[in-house]
């Protein structure tokens, strides 16, 4: 089990489709380190793992006092990071956003940050968020860089994005590569099964943990910078008061929730029989959201 600690919103990047936008405006300020030791103090018993996520958690001046601490209380930390602010502490794992290498502008500073956390043998995972725009070349140089500095690749498309089976050859394409690079990588979302021929699909299935199917309501939680309200997942805006958390369990508390996005595909999906069969639900919950009207005027869902 894990719980994901947003320190803050704020960004010092500006990336195309990024969740933390819609959120800056409700929690413009960062978390206190009051705050901080109470959510500890609360969860120490409950949960092994902690992540800091964002926005960018590097920007929180408490980030590496947060880390120092953790470890000492023999938690498990990761960092969700863009890559561009370098860490003085070093957690357990590092899940960078690999889509900043690619910028000129940031390319050779991240590559500066990613040598120093592989001398200081930091467990790097590399995070790739996948569009139609995503080409060979880039395929190529994304496998590279991942063999130099990675242990780890995970991927994810882009939201919001149209169906595509080109999307699905890209996300094939570059997984294929990793694996005969003897990378280990894992496609982190949901993602809808037609995108892929039956061939391509097996192959995922088996060597890169695909999945048509959220696994929410789970016992992960993401707590807000306010530090007093929680919601089950970063995409999705169910937000419950921290208090909600000693009469029941996060599966409980975000249930009924889930299940009605859950029930609000689009008719597309209605006669798929990977639907029919339990084993997709037509993408990542969180762009089907019914109360997310901003996303659903421009998602075409799968």
């Amino acid at each position: 089990m894990q719980i994901y600690i947003v320190p803050t919103y704020d960004c010092n990047l500006n990336c195309d489709n990024c969740y933390s936008k819609k959120y800056l405006g409700d929690f413009p300020d960062y978390l206190s380190w009051k705050n901080f030791i109470k959510l500890f103090n609360l969860f120490r018993d409950k949960y092994k793992n902690f992540a800091f996520i964002g926005g960018e958690p590097t920007r929180w001046k408490f980030i590496n006092e947060s880390i120092l601490f953790l470890n000492n209380k023999n938690k498990n930390v990761s960092i969700f990071t863009n890559g561009t602010v370098p860490l003085k502490v070093i957690p357990n794992n590092l899940i960078i956003n690999g889509g900043n290498i690619f910028n000129s502008k940031l390319k050779n500073v991240i590559i500066e940050n990613l040598s120093f956390y592989k001398e200081n043998k930091t467990n790097i995972r590399l995070r790739f968020n996948i569009d139609e725009n995503f080409d060979e070349s880039r395929i190529k140089e994304a496998v590279v860089l991942s063999s130099l500095y990675a242990k780890s690749v995970s991927l994810s498309m882009l939201y919001p994005i149209k169906y595509s089976k080109q999307l699905g050859k890209i996300i094939f394409d570059f997984s294929t590569q990793l694996v005969s690079e003897s990378i280990p990588v894992k496609i982190s979302r949901a993602t809808p099964f037609c995108l892929f021929s039956q061939e391509q699909r097996a192959f995922l299935i088996e060597n890169c943990k695909l999945k048509g199917t959220c696994s929410l309501p789970t016992n992960s939680l993401v707590v807000n910078p306010d530090g007093q309200t929680i919601q089950p997942c970063v995409e999705l805006k169910m937000k419950h008061n921290i208090s909600e958390l000693s009469k029941t369990s996060p599966i409980n508390l975000f249930r009924e929730e889930i299940n009605n996005i859950k029930s609000n595909r689009k008719a597309e999906c209605s006669d798929c029989h990977f639907l029919t069969n339990g084993e997709c639900l037509g993408g990542c919950l969180s762009y089907i959201d019914k109360f997310n009207t901003a996303l659903e005027k421009e998602l075409i869902c799968f």
